[in-house]
């Protein structure tokens, strides 16, 4: 019987421990601008690439729609 009751407890124990805890207050936007740093030239260049990617992306989709259309 007690060895059930530490089971129960243990189990029961490891559940509260699964809860979600609240979400941490969100934060407030700095208001002074960031300073630069080494690594601003290859942040824009990411920026730039991901820029062409979601380009090439549409045209890819849009070539599909078409092919599709020419299919039916």
């Amino acid at each position: 019987m007690n060895l059930r009751l530490l089971a129960i407890g243990t189990m029961l124990c490891a559940l509260a421990g699964c809860g979600t805890p609240e979400p941490p207050p969100a934060a407030e936007a700095p208001t002074a601008q960031r300073a630069q740093s080494v690594f601003d030239p290859w942040v824009g260049t990411i920026d730039r690439a991901k820029g062409a990617q979601s380009t090439v992306d549409e045209q890819a989709a849009e070539q599909r729609r078409r092919i599709a259309e020419l299919e039916r």
